[in-house]
């Protein structure tokens, strides 16, 4: 952290105000480039990874759907007040 405060004071960019339009465009578009190549390469895995959680999460609330009162009789999912406020 002690390099990149250095790094920061070396190349005196000062606080967001005192950068002029051109850097402030150039720091945009760099910060949303690398939200989308961020994007691209991890919500694949991270889908891949809760995958499973969502089909378990689209099953429990089609069975909730049919079968409000039985759902809400567990005692772990009667704890979540806008599942069994019916």
């Amino acid at each position: 952290m002690e390099q990149i405060n250095e790094l920061l004071a070396r190349a005196n960019l000062g606080t967001w105000d005192s950068w002029s339009m051109q850097y402030r465009v150039l720091a945009v578009v760099i910060a949303l480039l690398v939200a989308y190549w961020a994007l691209q390469v991890l919500l694949p895995v991270v889908l891949r990874v809760l995958r499973p959680f969502i089909f378990l999460a689209i099953i429990l609330f089609a069975v909730w759907a049919l079968f409000p009162a039985e759902v809400c009789s567990l005692d772990i999912l009667s704890k979540i007040p806008k599942l069994c406020a019916r």
